[in-house]
């Protein structure tokens, strides 16, 4: 079996001042750039298979606009568009994806989104010529002081999202965090250190306000390289977030803007240096890539195009790597993890599409009998993401289908 060749590559999709952006119930129109914004690739190829991770900095992309991106990978890159996991960070700074969400006057958006497919493309299309053959190692460190469950347990019974600083109602937490900061290193033959795939699970909704941003993945990826060296190329995706933020409900100060995001990425790089000083050895021998789409369970009566999902997973080695087109709640990844046959299994959130949140059937459970099932046009805290999901006509179980498909298809991946 021959050894794998890695390439890394970036195009800046960084949107024109005025476009609507993404991730709040009110409009928001940019005014300033304060961090742009980056899709960056990283691709694999052991002679036979070439796939790999595309990761924007952007707050979803729906199923069609990824395929948009897939079509012109294999036109103009000369590989199979659909090997490349297409995901995005969450950035809630960042420019509108979803044109039915688009208000009147949103010509410099739709222009960016007409333009976005070339833009991405050409990050591969770096990478394709970036490949050599390198060392692979992994590692993980453990952070639990950026991230929180923002579910919580009400002393009336109740299951609350982001219940507010200080609330006196406020039990406890009703789901986890995952602490890992699952690491991998790419190290080339003439010692350097090349690139760092950087994976970690948590809302990208620190800034808010109208200027362009990363949030924390593009400060985590600007202090990595001023400390390491060799100045590697850092690419990160974020882990199933959907239930999981960066609210400290026991502080009496909200914690929210650049500086906090720059806290959370400099925090970060920190975790990663530190999972740096003991990282294992993995294979570099072998890459497969494999997709199942699937009909998410959904109400009779619901629109069953909105519940078509592609779950993809990719083989390089010791690793493999999960694509899940949902916000997802953090539970079900520890899920993934916990039964995948792999040395290290990564789970990106937003890949290949988008359908919404899609909570654990005990999320379900816990606020079902608190929330209808129409579309909000406010937060609803007593069970935004449940409502979210009911609204969109998803049955409880709906985010275990998908976790029982992931393991299937990485089980199917470890025998090849």
């Amino acid at each position: 079996m021959s050894t794998i060749r890695i390439g890394f590559g970036a195009s800046k999709i960084t949107p024109g001042l005025g476009a609507f952006m993404a991730g709040h119930f009110h409009e928001r129109q940019a005014t300033a750039v304060h961090d742009d914004l980056f899709a960056k690739a990283m691709l694999f190829d052991d002679g036979k298979t070439i796939a790999g991770v595309l990761s924007c900095d952007l707050i979803c992309l729906t199923a069609n606009e990824v395929a948009k991106v897939r079509e012109i990978i294999s036109k103009k890159a000369g590989i199979d568009g659909k090997n490349i996991m297409v995901c995005c960070t969450h950035t809630h700074t960042g420019p509108q994806t979803r044109t039915f969400r688009m208000p009147e006057g949103a010509d410099v958006t739709l222009k960016w989104l007409d333009e976005f497919p070339e833009m991405a493309s050409l990050a591969v299309i770096k990478a394709l010529s970036d490949m050599e053959s390198s060392t692979i190692a992994g590692g993980i460190s453990y952070e639990d002081r950026i991230a929180f469950n923002r579910r919580y347990k009400m002393k009336d019974g109740t299951t609350q999202t982001n219940p507010g600083y200080r609330n006196p109602d406020i039990i406890e937490p009703a789901g986890p965090i995952d602490p890992e900061v699952g690491v991998i290193s790419f190290t080339a033959k003439n010692s350097k250190l090349k690139a760092l795939y950087v994976n970690y699970a948590c809302h990208c909704d620190c800034v808010g306000g109208t200027e362009i941003s990363a949030d924390y993945p593009g400060h985590t990826t600007v202090r990595l390289q001023e400390r390491l060296s060799d100045k590697p190329f850092v690419l990160f995706t974020n882990g199933a977030c959907g239930d999981v933020n960066h609210i400290d409900v026991r502080s009496p100060y909200p914690r929210q803007g650049h500086e906090h995001s720059r806290w959370m990425g400099k925090t970060l790089a920190s975790d990663v240096c530190i999972g740096l000083k003991d990282m294992e050895p993995l294979s570099n021998e072998g890459v497969s890539v494999i997709s199942k789409v699937i009909q998410l369970p959904m109400r009779d009566d619901a629109n069953k195009e909105l519940g078509v999902a592609e779950i993809q997973a990719i083989k390089v080695g010791d690793i493999g790597f999960v694509g899940i087109p949902a916000e997802y709640f953090v539970e079900l990844q520890m899920d993934i993890k916990k039964r995948s046959p792999f040395k290290r299994t990564f789970v990106s959130e937003l890949a290949n599409g988008w359908v919404g949140y899609v909570p654990t059937k005990k999320a379900f459970e816990e606020n079902m009998k608190d929330v209808p099932t129409e579309a909000m046009k406010t937060f609803d805290h007593k069970g935004y993401e449940v409502r979210s999901a009911l609204s969109r006509g998803f049955l409880p179980g709906v985010g275990e289908v998908m976790a029982d498909t992931a393991v299937e298809l990485l089980f199917n991946l470890s025998d090849k």
